[in-house]
């Protein structure tokens, strides 16, 4: 139970250290799901899920570096979860700001 509450002070500590990032990000992806309203969302759902799997290889190389560390620091299964579970939430957040960018960009191409 120890390494759970390990990995969420870890989570934690790390949004805290980005919230104003983190409160910037949900208001563009709040203006860019209002400029998107009536496009085709299908037709961007695979330019948006290879930008965020592009998002979350990225996070999972960047983000050991960005806490002053290494992967070949990471010898725990924690260190490895967290680290997953991080760039996971990075490639979901890459995919959900990149949906409603290229829906958009596509209706403003079609009109």
């Amino acid at each position: 139970m120890y390494e759970v509450w390990l990995m969420l002070n870890i989570v934690y500590e790390l949004a805290l250290a980005v919230w104003p990032w983190l409160l910037a990000l949900a208001v563009l992806w709040l203006l860019l799901m209002a400029r998107a309203r009536g496009g085709r969302w299908r037709a961007s759902l695979p330019g948006a899920i290879a930008l965020g799997l592009a998002m979350a290889v990225f996070a999972f190389f960047v983000t050991p570096v960005w806490n002053k560390s290494s992967l070949a620091e990471m010898k725990y299964w924690v260190d490895w979860a967290n680290l997953l579970g991080i760039a996971a939430a990075c490639g979901v957040a890459g995919a959900a700001l990149a949906w409603p960018l290229l829906t958009g960009m596509r209706r403003r191409r079609q009109a």
